[in-house]
């Protein structure tokens, strides 16, 4: 493939856009990235290979170059059909970017390598839904508060108004649609809504009366169908509260905002503008937020480099993001075994260190945590495939090794002494008790997509040893919350942890939730996954979580939880 086929079609793709107006279409693309989930918008989305991803690929280009003037407001039926068409001979282009460039050159190396580095690949840029904005929230505050004295002296606010800011703008965008799309006496209309919107909604003067009456009773719905973005747009003086200043608000929106201005994006590989400063200056006196949970994933992206600046605050962060992500852990196998489980954090085997070991009844879990960083992966194979290898024996690989410490002990059948860092025995570990019921699993803060999934692709195992469970917080966090939301008992999870072993080796997936949620409804069974078949999984398996969370998760602090049972508030996406 050729570098300037995909540079040629991008730089089509971006001109054509520069006949469209900001505030209006960005609020469009805001609108159909929320119809990914629940299904609508299909006669615009359906033919995207990735939503998300393409979704915000199309935003930033159009917002790295300067608008001609022309100020359309909307795409035609013709605009997007060319505009989809581009998207997709772009997405197929990368596809191509893997291929080598002779026949000669396909070889069973060959295969292994892009296997690897196509779909892990794609998978880094995907940008996809894969966790919520309450995980995104506790993390940073978990993580960061115990940081504030290097965030404030470089950034002049704290964690906590940073989420606050992030709590006002979200709030603004979700009263505009209930009071837009709904109202009622408890979300009742802005007087000055019309302000947030270039349009007018009216009807021709020769219409009949009542059809004039009909259409100004529901002219902010109209308005709200019409024109989306203005859900997302607000003035600085909107989100000032007396918990958040309107100049700490300004000084939050200097680090969040980016204007339509030409720079040289035009790869997926680029820097996207939207995902590290998702909010726009419209240059009016407003700004459009583009989505809102970004804003979490965009703080979480600077506050990261922030920290990482100093040898010392790079020292501390990786402390306090291994401590909360064990403290998690522990959390939530505590909330799901209950009084009845035996957990033990931050222990010894022969002097080395482990994180986590729960027992429950005749089962042991071995949990290893690891909050580790995925590089992104670069374009080439050869180079993708060894910086990909690379990082999963830093992290997994690494796992694995402190699994197999207790593993090789419970295989010997005699009992062995756990220590703290003293040397004390804090429990002595008879195999017997367990009977080979003892599990392993590995999570690690970041996902590795497909070879995570399937361990068989790097792990190489002895004969006798079995696979872990490599999983991703977030997912595991939901996938556990949702089995107590179900009354699935523990049982369950280890049913699924003794199904999930049989997958490696003959499984298609990026993404561990199509996994938990396929077996939770049945579309995965352990009798699929004994077969020898090739099993690739699809998104929808996934939406057993979606539609947990619009009745409840269980999230701490879970957002609109009285709202998800109230009977009457709407939500969308």
């Amino acid at each position: 493939m050729e570098e300037n086929r995909i540079e040629a079609i991008s730089k089509e793709l971006k001109t054509y856009l520069k006949k469209f107006d900001t505030q209006s279409v960005l609020g469009h693309l805001s609108f159909l990235m929320t119809c990914i989930t629940n299904g609508a918008a299909q006669n615009e989305l359906s033919k995207l290979a990735s939503p998300m991803r393409q979704l915000y690929y199309l935003a930033g280009l159009m917002m790295t170059d300067e608008a001609d003037g022309t100020n359309e407001i909307q795409f035609s039926e013709e605009d997007w059909q060319h505009i989809v068409n581009l998207l997709i001979q772009i997405e197929s282009e990368y596809f191509l970017m893997f291929m080598p460039d002779v026949p000669e050159n396909v070889t069973e190396e060959w295969k292994k390598k892009v296997k690897v580095a196509m779909p892990t690949f794609l998978s880094y840029f995907n940008l996809g839904p894969l966790n919520y904005e309450e995980q995104l929230i506790e993390q940073i505050r978990g993580t960061f508060t115990s940081l504030d004295d290097v965030i404030t002296s470089k950034l002049g606010v704290t964690t906590d108004e940073l989420l606050q800011f992030y709590e006002n703008m979200d709030s603004w965008c979700q009263y505009n649609f209930q009071s837009l799309g709904v109202g009622s006496k408890d979300c009742p209309l802005r007087e000055n809504w019309k302000e947030y919107t270039n349009l007018e909604i009216g009807c021709a003067d020769e219409a009949p009366d009542f059809f004039k009456a009909y259409n100004k009773e529901r002219e902010p719905m109209l308005t709200l169908v019409a024109d989306p973005g203005i859900k997302y747009r607000f003035k600085p003086v909107d989100l000032a509260t007396n918990e958040l200043s309107e100049d700490k608000v300004n000084t939050i929106l200097s680090l969040l905002t980016t204007k339509r201005v030409e720079s040289d994006f035009l790869y997926y590989t680029g820097s996207n503008p939207l995902l590290t400063k998702p909010i726009v200056d419209l240059e009016n006196g407003m700004y459009q937020v583009f989505e809102e949970k970004r804003v979490l994933h965009a703080l979480l992206f600077m506050l990261e480099e922030i920290c990482k600046e100093t040898k010392p605050s790079k020292a501390r962060l990786a402390h306090f993001k291994g401590h909360y992500l064990e403290s998690k852990i522990e959390d939530l196998f505590r909330r799901f075994f209950g009084n009845n489980a035996v957990i033990i954090c931050n222990y010894c085997l022969d002097g080395c260190e482990q994180d986590i070991l729960v027992m429950w009844k005749e089962f042991m879990f071995v949990i290893e945590a690891k909050a580790y960083t995925n590089r992104e992966p670069f374009r080439n194979t050869e180079k993708a495939f060894t910086r990909i290898k690379d990082d999963f024996k830093s992290c997994i690989g690494y796992a694995y090794k402190q699994c197999k410490r207790v593993e090789d002990k419970m295989q010997t059948g005699n009992p062995f002494d756990l220590t703290d860092d003293r040397g004390r025995v804090i429990r002595t570990i008879n195999p017997a008790d367990y009977d080979g019921n003892d599990f392993y699993i590995i999570v690690n803060q970041e996902s590795f997509g497909q070879i995570q999934v399937d361990l068989s692709i790097f792990l190489e195992l002895e004969e006798e040893d079995n696979y872990p469970w490599a999983v991703r917080y977030d997912d595991l966090e939901v996938f556990i919350l949702t089995l107590i939301a179900k009354k699935k008992k523990p049982q369950f999870f280890v049913d699924f942890l003794i199904m999930r072993e049989y997958l490696h080796g003959h499984v298609v997936c990026s993404d561990e939730g199509e996994i938990c949620g396929g077996y939770i409804t049945g579309e995965l069974t352990e009798e699929i996954a004994e077969s020898e078949s090739i099993i690739t999984t699809t998104p929808n398996l996934a939406s057993v979580f979606d539609e947990q969370y619009r009745k409840g998760m269980g999230f701490k602090n879970e957002k609109n939880w009285n709202e998800k049972h109230d009977g009457k508030t709407v939500f969308w996406g």
